[in-house]
Formats: structure tokens, sequence, C-alpha cells
């Protein structure tokens, strides 16, 4: 399956959803910081050495939920921009569980999709006369797993929520042959409001 049938059937999906017994609940927004580094071992880095900003819109809907938990389905797509690396788009899903204490949310999720690079520096090499040549630089399709955590809090009784979250994600293969994963630990701050029910 190429990378434009992956787009494809991840489109579909939502349309299917959003016309179907199971409504898009909410739409989301947040501001990332992308650091890459060993999943959990490089959270500190996030504070303090790194800073390679993106943005996130994501939207979903609960396969089942309750007063005390929910189990869902969520869409995302980001931009996130890598200095001298890369500039990425992806659009991925994950599914999750959140557990709700009162206003507070804790969630997990399990997830993969697609993501397209764009190399974020010129590249060159050596014509036969041994004198460095620009090449032209091409993007590439990807594939990204991701594992996520995260924390909610309620605001008003209109259905808005504040969230901070804590994602490892795996790109491969980033440089075949070479580099076959890069690991990029994720930071959101962001928001969700509702399209249809106080419920999210």
């Amino acid at each position: 399956m190429n990378h434009r049938k992956v787009v494809l059937l991840l489109l579909l999906m939502i349309s299917a959803v959003s016309y179907g017994k199971r409504p898009l609940r909410y739409v989301g927004f947040a501001l990332n910081n992308y650091v890459a580094a060993r999943p959990i071992t490089g959270f500190p880095k996030m504070f303090s050495s790194q800073f390679h900003p993106g943005l996130t819109v994501s939207t979903g809907f609960n396969w089942k939920a309750n007063e005390k938990y929910s189990w869902s389905q969520s869409f995302k797509a980001s931009f996130f921009s890598h200095r001298y690396i890369q500039h990425s788009l992806t659009l991925y899903s994950e599914f999750g569980y959140r557990r709700r204490v009162k206003n507070w949310g804790f969630t997990a999720a399990l997830g993969g999709g697609y993501l397209h690079m764009f190399p974020g520096a010129q590249q060159f090499k050596k014509d036969d006369n041994g004198e460095w040549q620009s090449v032209s630089v091409t993007s590439r399709p990807q594939a990204i797993i991701s594992l996520s955590l995260g924390i909610d809090r309620s605001i008003g009784k209109n259905g808005y929520k504040a969230f901070v979250r804590y994602q490892n994600m795996l790109q491969t293969p980033f440089i075949p042959g070479y580099v076959p994963l890069l690991p990029y630990n994720v930071l959101h701050l962001g928001f969700t409001m509702p399209l249809k029910s106080k419920k999210v």
C-alpha cells in the first residue's frame, strides 16, 4: 500500500464515522515541541536542549463511554520543523483510554499512521571533476508509531478541556539502510472544544 492510499484510507475513516453512528465529538489544537531523543529518557531535553516547533489539529469519537471512563479513537494531523533535518506533515490515528476523576482526565493511547518528510537542508555531491554540486532534494513518505500519555482538565460547563500530553513517536525508515528509526519525544499543550456534545 503506497502513501497516497494510506492518506486516502485515513480520510475515508474520518468521513465514515462523522456520518455514522459515532459522530466526531470535538476538535482540538495543540502547540508542540519535538525532541529527537530516546523514549522516556529524552523527556528532560524537551525543556532544556532542543526546540523544534509543531502544531497539531485533532478530532475523534468514543467507542464506549460512561461517567468514569471512555474508550476512544482520535484522528490527528500535524506539522513540525526540525531545523537542518526535516519539515514534516503527519496524519495518524490513536486508540485510547481515558479515566475521569472529577474534572480531571488521565489518558493513554497507542496508534500509528503516515508522515511525509521534506529534508531540511540542501544536499551536495561531488561531480566527476571533484567539485561539489547541489542535488535536488526530494521528499519521502514514512510511517510513524505513536504512544502517548496525557492529563486534561475541564474548563467551565460547556465541554472545553485544556490538556498536556507526552508522546513517544517513532519515524521509520528515516534513512533506509542507515538510520531505520528516528525517535521523537513530543510535548503537546492545547485544548479541545465540543462539536455536538458536552461529554467528550
